[in-house]
């Protein structure tokens, strides 16, 4: 510093420095120069820039700040502050000082860009977007603008609008990695997970020790459903960053999907050892034991998540979904309340709270909720494209509407007693159903039009999906529509399956698998051993109807059992013809949550359904019989997991009904 004249000949040559690339030189200088004279304006701007160069935000928010003290009307050095400013995770403080600089020049980029940012950080993004759009107006070449609008469209969920900015974005930068990054990320979200996987292979050919693609290949790899290779992809960006506890979480993640939930429940420890404050870890961990059924300790955990992060709203549903598993009502709903207040649009927290409303019988609240399941992530449906617009409940006298059927074979037959009304109501009705289930619904087709699809350009006045229909009629638990039979057999085959079956003894038949496949068929199918208490009492015959899934138990059982088959039924393309026949000729039928107890129950053939310990919404809490079915029995387990003190609780009702029928 000695060798200078004064401080500007110091700030002047510390400017030459960096321009010649000695940037760390030009940072010594400025820093005995900024020691001496905390009134340079230039010394304290240009260190400022450095320090921020070099990821040392604190010291650079400090110098930015004396310089912008100095000359408030610096865009220049307002612009450096605001962007210290974020990297110092102050957003508001940010966003002030950057809305001075955009006062003065409306027009500059950074300004904007950075702006943005700070909309961001505060979860303003519908702000944000306007930002970066202002910028591409200026420059609509600006990667850094074009980069964060696609953040942003991500982050909002609307994937199909940042995938154009990404692509313009890697015309001008083709060789951009995190372009082609976001790009693989974007096209996994939309469920194209090879076209993501071959972006990301160009990726690791110009970043070949790159973490973040790695963790990317995964995810495209995961939804391939080529869940080895994706934990090897995990296994390699982790190896390349340890430290790194979001890599962790994925790692998890996928093995959680592979239902390896106690390495899935390492992975996530390992993500908290690496970030104790991770609240995503502590909450996929609440996910794990939940899944064991632990949930004291998975209540704990989402619990340790919330205060990591009060206002994590995955955490408050979880924490609810926990509660009601638990059956603690009095607590669950309030919680799912408590998480619609941190995240009010939120469709998951929307939809749970509807299911639990329902499972309380408090209907009318709960179709209003239950109506986002359109918006739920992994809703497994979709809409049919129809011409018409939806209908809320508007008079049907005279008008055409097209309902739709959306979910299971179940559910289908349980709502298809709505139908009926509708057409009484005057309206001119076309049922888009299954088309396996149109000769079941053969008998409604005096008055309602059946068809198994629909061309998207056929006019209706009104659309609607068949699960609905009771929330735009306004059914209460008191008015359910219970008439049964809604649906009947047929005739001539009845009276074939009775030769068949014969009329001997009391005749039990029973299913008790249901779709494995499916999330929802967790914890519900009942082992077949587990009814040997029915097949141990004198006079009953257990007859099977079980088709497809769970057939590999019957030939364990069938002996012990004394299981009797039918031979072929249910084999061509129409669901159920036969089943129904078949159950006009039984004194009974019992299965776990299955179709077809809905089947049986339309029919109004007596039926005895078992059910784990948190059933289907459908089937309520704590009541022996069904508001939907006046002929179902309904038998719970006392505990999760208790088959045994249900079937023995069915055992004991069928001694006594078999008594009564012989008294």
């Amino acid at each position: 510093m000695n060798e200078f004249a004064n401080t500007n000949d110091a700030v002047a040559h510390a400017q030459r420095l960096a321009q010649t690339g000695d940037l760390v030189g030009a940072t010594a200088l400025l820093r005995v120069v900024v020691a001496r004279d905390v009134t340079n304006f230039f010394a304290l701007f240009m260190l400022g820039t450095l320090e921020s160069h070099f990821g040392n935000f604190d010291e650079a928010e400090k110098h930015l700040a004396r310089a912008v003290a100095l000359n408030p009307r610096s865009v220049e050095a307002l612009v450096s502050h605001g962007n210290a400013l974020l990297e110092r995770k102050r957003p508001e403080q940010a966003a002030a000082t950057l809305d001075r600089a955009l006062k003065l020049q409306p027009n500059e980029g950074n300004a904007l860009i950075y702006r943005g940012l700070a909309a961001v950080d505060l979860e303003k993004h519908e702000d944000a977007l306007s930002y970066f759009d202002r910028a591409l107006r200026l420059d609509p070449g600006s990667i850094p603008a074009l980069h964060n609008r696609a953040n942003v469209l991500v982050a909002l969920g609307r994937h199909n609008e940042a995938l154009p900015s990404v692509d313009k974005l890697l015309k001008l930068a083709p060789t951009y990695v995190p372009a082609i990054l976001h790009r693989a990320t974007i096209l996994s979200a939309l469920k194209n997970p090879a076209a993501a996987l071959a972006d990301i292979e160009r990726g690791l050919k110009l970043e070949g020790q790159n973490a973040d693609l790695h963790a990317a290949r995964g995810l495209a790899l995961m939804g391939l459903t080529r869940h080895d290779d994706a934990l090897a992809s995990y296994d390699r960006a982790i190896a390349l960053k340890p430290e790194r506890a979001d890599l962790h979480i994925a790692r998890g993640n996928l093995l959680l999907e592979m239902q390896r939930l106690d390495e899935a429940f390492d992975s996530y420890e390992r993500a908290i050892a690496r970030d104790p404050k991770s609240a995503e870890a502590h909450l996929n961990c609440a996910n794990v034991l939940m899944e064991r059924g632990r949930l004291d300790d998975a209540l704990r955990r989402a619990e340790k998540a919330i205060a990591l992060n009060p206002g994590y709203a995955h955490a408050l549903l979880l924490r609810a979904n926990i509660l009601l598993h638990a059956l603690r009502p009095e607590e669950a709903l309030p919680a799912y309340d408590a998480a619609l207040g941190a995240k009010p649009d939120s469709p998951e927290a929307h939809y749970h709270r509807g299911s639990a409303l329902l499972l309380h019988g408090r209907y009318k609240e709960g179709w209003r909720d239950f109506e986002y399941r359109w918006d739920v992530a992994e809703r497994g449906f979709d809409r049919p494209e129809l011409s018409a617009p939806e209908w809320r409940g508007e008079t049907l006298a005279g008008k055409s509407l097209i309902v739709f059927s959306e979910q299971g074979l179940g559910d289908t037959i349980q709502f298809a007693r709505f139908l009926p009304l509708l057409a009484r109501g005057g309206a001119k009705v076309t049922f888009l159903c299954h088309p396996n289930l149109i000769r079941l619904f053969r008998s409604f087709s005096d008055s309602i039009e059946l068809i198994g699809s629909c061309d998207a350009t056929r006019r209706f006045d009104f659309q609607c999906a068949l699960m609905s229909v009771p929330e735009r009629l306004g059914v209460a638990l008191e008015n359910i529509p219970n008439e049964v039979p809604y649906l009947f057999a047929e005739e001539a085959l009845a009276a074939e399956w009775r030769e068949t079956v014969g009329m001997h003894g009391f005749k039990i038949g029973i299913t008790w698998q249901g779709n494995p496949l499916g999330k929802i068929d967790r914890g519900r199918s009942i082992p077949l051993e587990k009814l040997a208490p029915l097949a141990d009492i004198p006079g009953t015959r257990l007859i099977c109807l079980q088709r497809n899934h769970g057939l590999d138990q019957l030939a364990k059982a069938q002996e012990r059992l004394k299981i009797e088959a039918l031979g072929a039924f249910d084999e061509g393309s129409d669901s159920f013809i036969d089943s129904a026949a078949i159950m006009q000729n039984l004194d009974l039928f019992v299965t776990s949550d299955t179709a077809t107890a809905h089947l049986a129950g339309a029919l109004g053939r007596p039926v005895w359904v078992v059910l784990k310990h948190l059933p289907d919404w459908r089937f309520m809490l704590g009541r022996s019989d069904s508001p939907w079915y006046p002929t179902m029995r309904l038998f719970r387990q006392p505990a999760p997991g208790d088959w045994d003190a249900a079937i023995s609780e069915m055992a004991d009702a069928l001694r006594a009904l078999i008594a009564r029928r012989g008294a």
